[in-house]
């Protein structure tokens, strides 16, 4: 399922560049991406951060710098997420839920214990509808189905909207609450960190670990 999945970002590129290093689109959406683990349900909860985006455009010159820069402005005012919710017949037929189905079972949860639910359509800008309106048929004519069921929600704090509620880049939490199933996430995701080096045989490790997992040695830059 992973390797169907995995195929939404095929439409930008394989490795990408972010400050010193490489950022590996595969291992960033590995990190955000989270499958249900119910053998009868087939969910998805694609997180989709905004150093996604900066990530893709560093390196994508088919894209105009103009228009990356405005795709990169209007994520940063949202936290994204595009969810598949379906549940599995006998037969492997799939029996895929409405976006007003998934709305009204979708919450995230911070590291604070703050709930919110997405924004309905008309607390979203119409620059913001245009994009995910162009984006909603580009996963439908890649994975079928699959691209057709698959839809964007937006979050954003009300009292607050220019701060984010989650902070990829540093550590804490928060939890996806999808009808019935949870998914959580820890942070930070190593694929957007430099990676650490072990001093015992110089690997290198993932940026978010602490201490190498073979010879228990603190990691190091």
């Amino acid at each position: 399922m992973y390797r169907i999945l995995s195929a939404i970002i095929i439409f930008f590129s394989v490795n990408l560049n972010a400050q010193d290093f490489k950022v590996s689109v595969n291992k960033l959406t590995e990190e955000t991406q989270q499958l249900s683990e119910s053998p009868d349900n087939l969910k998805l909860v694609w997180w989709i951060p905004v150093e996604f985006w900066k990530a893709v455009f560093a390196e994508d010159e088919s894209v105009p710098k103009e228009q990356a820069d405005e795709i990169i402005e209007v994520f940063s005012q949202y936290t994204a997420m595009a969810i598949l919710d379906g549940k599995i017949g006998p037969f492997g037929d799939v029996d895929y839920k409405s976006k007003d189905e998934i709305y009204n079972n979708l919450v995230l949860v911070d590291k604070n214990n703050v709930s919110y639910i997405p924004l309905v359509e008309s607390e979203i800008d119409s620059r913001t509808q245009s994009i995910l309106s162009f984006m909603k048929p580009v996963l439908g004519n890649m994975l079928g189905k699959l691209g057709d069921n698959m839809h964007f929600f937006l979050f954003q704090k009300k009292d607050n909207p220019l701060e984010p509620i989650i902070h990829p880049k540093l550590e804490e939490s928060f939890n996806v609450k999808l009808s019935g199933e949870e998914f959580q996430w820890k942070l930070p995701l190593g694929s957007l960190l430099k990676p650490k080096i072990c001093p015992v045989d110089g690997e290198k490790m993932n940026g978010s670990w602490q201490y190498c997992p073979y010879h228990g040695k603190e990691l190091k830059f």
